[in-house]
């Protein structure tokens, strides 16, 4: 695995790698990549199911910022909740897994992630 300053760089190979400030001053260009801490708020995220639209199960993945419980809600677009799915989930990626007899619907869902302070909404397609 090729960590990213490996595989990225700025040359002149097509164009000229160069920059202009106001007034026709003339700048060198290059790429410096500096790591920063992730924060809590950076590493929170609900991932699009895969796949979507889908028939028989699907993958609902997301990141926690630290490990704890969440709960993921799956409603109709009547508001109808189908399904929760509640438990403790490790920090960094999870996923659940969806099968649509569990759901016993079909057309648009939306399924909402919530952990701690964080919340996020998505929407799924069950064909039949």
């Amino acid at each position: 695995m090729a960590s990213l300053s490996e595989v990225l760089n700025i040359n002149s190979r097509i164009t000229a790698a160069e920059a202009y400030r106001q007034g026709g001053d003339y700048l060198s260009v290059s790429l410096a990549l500096t790591p920063q801490r992730p924060n809590a708020s950076t590493l929170f995220a609900l991932n699009q199911n895969t796949p979507n639209p889908f028939q028989g199960e699907t993958v609902i993945g997301f990141t926690l910022p630290v490990a704890g419980e969440a709960t993921l809600t799956i409603q109709d677009v009547t508001g109808r909740t189908l399904r929760v799915v509640k438990g403790q989930f490790a920090q960094g990626h999870n996923q659940v897994t969806l099968k649509a007899s569990e759901l016993n619907a079909t057309g648009v869902l939306s399924y909402t992630l919530k952990a701690g302070e964080y919340t996020a909404t998505k929407k799924m397609i069950i064909l039949e």
